[in-house]
């Protein structure tokens, strides 16, 4: 009987031991930022809801920490995190020093982390402390510092937003880019065994806004835009793959833009988007993605040169609204030209949509591994 009550409270005992979620909970001061970080030693599913004094993340399971109580003194924005038991999970209730805004959430893998980066709100902001540089500090956490393991797909336009449209059929774009686009998803989920988030997966209406939004609220770390080229030109043809830029690489491009950046009811560069850009690229970790987007749109166009056997327009670079808020590698591609008799004939093709994918997803793949190589 001895022996079976151990074994019972063994079988007991185990799943609160070899199976519970251990949390590390850690925070840093930068010049401009705090950042508050949960490390967990598995992913895990979780939650934010916001408090007069601070915020709760909430998990979905028990958790172990090795303080229920962790004061953090050193921190000029976090005064402590409370770890309370729930019967449903675990709650870490964030208590700060003073009202704060949160600049980004976002998460990293390997190991996991669910990371927060704060600053004070305007009012209170210049009553800080200033922050001592310390170089014991550990750097800070890059969320573009790990091998990629999401990839968000935006098939551009969709429901009342048609797009470019044939000029000898009733072919539109928002069609064409959509059929992409799911070819291209289960290319890389197949092929790469990566998660794949698409902006949309049917005939459905999503603002410029929020699909950069849902690629950095997925945490994807490689954006790719996907749409169909027109012109006034009825010989204009080939392909152009685009990356951010303030100044666009000729007057076509900045003609483009401005098309796409009204789609959906989005509002001119001119007039919004031309100080949010300057923000992005005076920060250091957007000039980085900025670097990696046009490593990025490089691989895609040749890739397109060589398979589709277009004309090569070449790499440029716009003001797109939609690859401006992204936080991340990210590119739009121009497939062909509707507007074009021969290419529109194409685009009504499967096969050749198959063989768009194909090149697009061959040169994602290019990038992965560019980008992987260095996070060994």
């Amino acid at each position: 009987m001895r022996r079976i009550a151990i074994a019972i409270g063994l079988m007991l005992w185990l799943p609160f031991t070899a199976f519970s979620l251990n949390v590390d909970v850690r925070c840093f001061d930068y010049p401009d930022h705090t950042r508050l970080v949960f490390e967990g030693d598995r992913s895990f599913a979780y939650s934010v809801s916001s408090r007069e004094d601070g915020f709760e993340l909430r998990l979905q399971e028990a958790a172990r920490t090795d303080a229920e109580d962790i004061q953090l003194a050193q921190s000029r924005c976090v005064e402590r995190v409370i770890v309370l038991p729930r019967h449903d999970g675990t709650v870490y209730r964030v208590a700060t020093r003073t009202p704060v805004r949160m600049q980004r959430q976002f998460v990293l893998e390997n190991p996991f982390r669910v990371v927060f980066d704060l600053e004070a709100a305007p009012a209170v902001a210049s009553a800080l402390p200033p922050v001592l540089q310390d170089e014991s500090q550990p750097p800070p956490l890059q969320p573009d510092g790990v091998r990629i393991t999401t990839v968000c797909i935006d098939p551009g336009h969709g429901g009342s937003d048609l797009g470019a449209k044939g000029v000898t059929t009733d072919l539109v774009e928002k069609d064409i880019t959509l059929k992409v686009g799911l070819k291209l998803k289960q290319l890389i989920e197949s092929r790469l065994g990566l998660r794949v988030v698409m902006t949309r997966d049917s005939d459905s209406e999503v603002s410029l806004d929020s699909r950069a939004a849902m690629a950095n609220n997925q945490k994807a770390q490689v954006f790719v835009s996907i749409h169909v080229n027109s012109s006034y030109r009825r010989g204009a043809r080939g392909t152009e793959t685009f990356y951010v830029s303030l100044e666009a690489t000729d007057q076509e491009a900045s003609e483009l833009a401005r098309k796409e950046n009204t789609s959906m009811g989005g509002e001119a560069f001119e007039s919004t988007a031309s100080d949010d850009l300057r923000l992005i690229l005076w920060n250091m970790a957007q000039m980085e993605y900025i670097k990696e987007s046009s490593k990025l749109a490089t691989f895609i166009q040749n890739q397109l040169n060589e398979v589709m056997n277009t004309r090569n327009r070449g790499v440029k670079q716009a003001p797109f609204r939609v690859l401006m808020r992204a936080a991340m590698p990210a590119v739009l591609v121009e497939i062909a030209f509707l507007s074009n008799p021969q290419e529109e004939a194409l685009l009504a093709r499967d096969g050749f949509l198959t063989r768009v994918a194909g090149a697009v997803y061959t040169g994602i793949a290019q990038f992965i591994t560019y980008h992987n190589q260095r996070f060994k």
